[in-house]
């Protein structure tokens, strides 16, 4: 008898899991893994490349970063198009290899001309390769949101090795040693778009070419309410990386404390972000998931911003403390919308769903850096408590949003569910 019910819990630990990795997952995990790589290691390079060897200014290279934001989300949507009229697998390969000339062709940038346009190039097949993955993803993996959670956190180890493997370079300061970096990211890029030709193909368009060009995704106003909520939520990364190193660094506590908290962050993702998942695979999951992590993001910002008044080593506690109620909220926000983006979308129209989402998504990319300066930076405890209050009123939003039936059939969920459960 006691046999039984434990073998049973087992399985229900372990069948996601199994679930995460069969039907060509993977082989898309070592995908994202080595293409993070590859990135991490271009990221830690690619400013001071340009700034220190090109001699571009900072601000230029901020503005361009922006404008090429902006211009990934107008990608996204008609990605998506592309997914639904050609594949999701097909997309991914060739916008890979297509992203992999655009990065080489950082070697031929000389001025700020060459920046704009290659940059814009690269972002925005990035972009596309990125919504033809995840239509993937929810094409061939039946725990879509454990998968996702996977992903996410062999991304960030990619990431992290790739950092690492930028210290020699970035310690030679050279031309020839940034160029390599390039070259191998785009190598990376090549290597992990070809492990994409291995994973079984999507099923065909299920609507006819010319229901497609109406832009079934747009036209649904839940869907795009709650990318866009979603999408806010994101400012989450700008904080992480802008708003708070400045703010330590002007705190009592020691600057060398950025390192800490950013490879902390880093970690938990790393070990716990599958955990933090594991509740958010269906719609009530995920909109309580993303509620918890709404209100964590909105309990740790009052948190970072009290250690401007606060003795030094407590400063260090606090803010340790904060970055972990930070993360868990950065953890569990995603996971939620990681499921929303797939459970609310329609099944005929796979791609142009989740290239709404990358576009609403993109939101973040574009209002996080000024939330970070403008109300963090600027106003101290007050702006942190205000960002605070927004997150939770994002995380009701979303909630709120999520109830509300905007059409007169929801089957995109009934389609889901029985999808997973057959």
């Amino acid at each position: 008898m006691s046999a039984g019910p434990s073998r049973q819990r087992a399985d229900r630990g372990t069948g996601p899991d199994r679930a995460a990795l069969a039907d060509g997952g993977g082989r898309l995990l070592g995908a994202t893994l080595v293409q993070a790589i590859g990135q991490g290691a271009s990221m830690a390079c690619t400013t001071v490349f340009f700034v220190g060897t090109i001699e571009l200014a900072p601000a230029e290279v901020g503005v361009t970063n922006s404008v090429a934001a902006v211009a990934s989300m107008a990608t996204a949507v008609f990605a998506g198009r592309v997914v639904d009229r050609w594949g999701a697998r097909n997309v991914a390969v060739w916008w890979g290899l297509a992203a992999t000339a655009a990065v080489a062709s950082y070697a031929l940038v000389f001025d700020l001309m060459g920046f704009v346009l290659v940059h814009l190039l690269v972002t925005s097949l990035r972009m596309g390769k990125r919504v033809s993955e995840y239509t993937l993803v929810g094409q061939v993996a039946t725990a879509r949101t454990v998968f996702r959670a996977y992903q996410r956190s062999v991304l960030n180890a990619g990431m992290a090795l790739g950092t690492l493997a930028a210290a020699l370079p970035l310690y030679l300061d050279t031309r020839a040693g940034y160029l390599a970096v390039m070259f191998f990211n785009a190598a990376a890029l090549t290597t992990g778009s070809l492990l994409l030709r291995s994973i079984p193909a999507g099923p065909a368009p299920q609507e006819p070419r010319s229901a497609r060009r109406l832009g079934r995704a747009l036209r649904d106003p839940r869907y795009v309410c709650a990318g866009l909520l979603c999408g806010l939520m994101e400012t989450r990364d700008s904080l992480l990386t802008m708003a708070l190193p400045l703010w330590v660094v002007g705190s009592t506590a020691p600057p060398s404390t950025v390192s800490l908290l950013l490879f902390l962050n880093t970690a938990l993702v790393i070990v716990c972000q599958v955990r933090a998942a594991r509740n958010a695979d269906t719609v009530p999951g995920a909109v309580a998931t993303i509620h918890r992590g709404a209100l964590a993001l909105a309990v740790s910002c009052p948190l970072i911003g009290v250690v401007g008044y606060l003795p030094r080593w407590w400063a260090v506690l606090v803010l340790v403390c904060a970055v972990v109620c930070f993360t868990f909220g950065e953890m569990w926000t995603s996971a939620g919308s990681w499921t929303l983006s797939y459970e609310l979308a329609d099944p005929r129209a796979p791609g142009d769903y989740q290239g709404v989402f990358g576009m609403t998504s993109g939101i973040g990319m574009v209002v996080g850096p000024v939330l970070a300066t403008t109300v963090a930076l600027p106003f101290g405890l007050w702006g942190w408590l205000v960002i605070g209050a927004c997150y939770a009123l994002l995380g009701t939003g979303t909630r709120s949003v999520v109830r509300i039936r905007t059409r007169p059939q929801d089957s995109a969920l009934t389609l889901g569910e029985t999808a997973k459960k057959g």
